[in-house]
C-alpha cells in the first residue's frame, strides 16, 4: 500500500504530536493552540535542515504577564531561516529550570534557552557583575548597559571567546524586589529589618555575598523547589522580580505575603545558544539566527512595560502589599550595599579582571541607549 506525503504527515501527527510537536500545544490555553496546527508543525520539522531546541522555565500560554517571548523567537527564526531551521519549544520546565537547564544548554544538551542570569552565573561568571546592588536595576539603566559597546567588549566578546555558550539578547525584567512568604508575611523596608531573616538565594555568588552583608541567613534553593519551602514555612524571603513572583514555578505566587519593591538588581533573563550547536551551521544560517534574536529584542522592548504592570496589578487585586521604602531608606541601602562600597572591589577584579572595566560598565549606565523602552 502506498501512501502519500500528505496521508503520512496525518498519520504521524495522530501518533507523535507529543513528541514532535512543541510542548505548546499540549501547555497552552485553547486560544494558542488554536492559532498552530500540529500537522502544520510537523510537516516544517521534517522539511528542516536543522532542529533548535529551545527550553524555558516558563509557561507559554502565560505571555500577558511573562515576556519569554516563546513564540516571537520560534518565528522570527523560521521566517528568517526561510524555514530551514525549525523552532521546537519546550516550555513550563519540562526540560529542566534553573541550574539544571544552565547546565544542559552549557553542556550542549539542549541548543537554547532562557535562563535568568543568576542561575547561568556559574556557567559565566562575569554576568554576575550585574548582582553588585545599586547600579543597574533602573530599566533604562540596564538597557543602556547590556546594548552599551563596553558590554559588548568587556562581557559579551569574552563569553564568546570561551567558546561554551552565546548571548543572544537580554530581557528588560525588572528590578528584584525584597518579599516575604505567605507564612512570614513581614514588610522589608530598611537594611536592618533583614537581618536574621531566612532568605532563598540563587546560584550567584554576588547575591550571596549582598545578603552576607545584610546579616541575613542564606540558603540555596532551586528555583522549582522555592514554592514548597515557602508554603513549608522554611524559607521567609525571597528576592525576584515582580515578573519572577509571579512565574514561579508550582504557583509560587500563591505563596507570597509583602512585597518590598527595593529595585536592588536587575532580575535579569538571557537567551542562550549552545555554540557546538551554533557552529554546526553553516555562516548564512548563524547570522539569521543573529538577525532573529534582534528582531525578538525589539519587539520584546515595545511591550516590556505591560507585563510588568499585570503582575503588579494582580498581586494588589490579591490584596498583597507592594511598598517601596522611602528615599531616606534607598539611601541607606545605597551607602551600607551599593557598588562603592569597597567590600566589591575584590569581585569586580575576580570576575571582570580590573576594577577600571567595572567604572566603564557604570558609565554605560549613562549613555542613551539606541533602543527605546516604550
Amino acid at each position: 500500500m502506498k501512501f502519500r506525503r500528505r496521508d503520512f504527515l496525518k498519520a504521524s501527527a495522530a501518533i507523535l504530536t507529543s513528541a514532535v510537536v512543541p510542548s505548546v500545544i499540549a501547555n497552552t490555553t485553547s486560544t494558542i493552540i488554536s492559532s498552530i496546527d500540529p500537522l502544520e508543525e510537523l510537516e516544517k520539522k521534517l522539511s528542516a535542515d536543522y532542529i533548535l531546541d529551545f527550553a524555558s522555565p516558563y509557561p507559554t500560554s502565560e505571555s500577558h504577564f511573562i515576556p519569554h517571548m516563546h513564540l516571537e523567537f520560534k518565528q522570527a527564526v523560521e521566517t528568517a531561516t526561510n524555514g530551514r531551521i525549525y523552532v521546537e519549544l519546550h516550555d513550563n520546565g519540562v526540560l529542566g529550570t534553573g541550574t539544571e537547564l544552565m547546565a544542559a544548554v552549557s553542556r550542549g544538551k539542549i541548543a537554547g534557552a532562557l535562563i535568568s542570569v543568576s542561575n547561568l552565573s556559574r556557567a559565566l561568571p562575569r554576568l554576575d557583575i550585574l548582582n553588585i546592588p545599586f547600579w543597574a536595576s533602573d530599566n533604562q539603566a540596564y538597557l543602556n548597559l547590556v546594548t552599551s559597546d563596553y558590554w559588548q567588549q568587556y562581557v559579551l566578546n569574552p563569553i564568546r571567546e570561551s567558546g561554551h555558550l552565546e548571548v543572544l539578547h537580554h530581557y528588560v525584567i525588572g528590578g528584584r524586589t525584597l518579599t516575604s512568604t505567605k507564612k512570614f508575611n513581614q514588610v522589608v523596608l530598611k537594611p536592618d529589618d533583614l537581618q536574621g531573616l531566612i532568605i532563598r538565594v540563587p546560584a550567584s555568588k554576588v547575591l550571596t555575598h549582598f545578603y552576607k552583608m545584610a546579616k541575613a541567613n542564606i540558603v540555596e534553593i532551586p528555583w522549582n523547589k522555592v514554592a514548597s519551602m515557602a508554603k513549608a514555612g522554611h524559607i521567609e524571603l525571597i528576592d525576584p522580580s515582580l515578573v519572577g513572583l509571579y512565574s514561579g514555578p508550582n504557583q509560587l505566587r500563591n505563596h507570597i505575603g509583602a512585597i518590598s519593591l527595593l529595585c536592588s538588581v536587575p532580575d535579569a533573563w538571557v537567551n542562550v545558544v549552545s555554540q557546538r550547536w551554533l557552529r554546526t551551521l553553516p555562516t548564512d544560517l548563524q547570522q539569521q539566527i543573529y538577525l532573529a534574536a534582534e528582531q525578538t529584542f525589539q519587539a520584546h522592548l515595545e511591550n516590556h512595560s505591560g507585563y510588568q504592570q499585570n503582575c503588579k496589578r494582580y498581586f494588589q487585586q490579591k490584596g498583597i502589599q507592594l511598598l517601596k521604602p522611602e528615599e531616606d531608606m534607598k539611601v541607606q541601602w545605597q551607602d551600607q550595599f551599593g557598588h562603592q562600597n569597597q567590600q566589591w572591589n575584590t569581585i569586580k577584579r575576580t570576575l571582570l579582571g580590573k576594577e577600571s572595566i567595572f567604572e566603564k560598565l557604570l558609565e554605560a549606565t549613562n549613555i542613551p541607549s539606541r533602543y527605546i523602552l516604550n
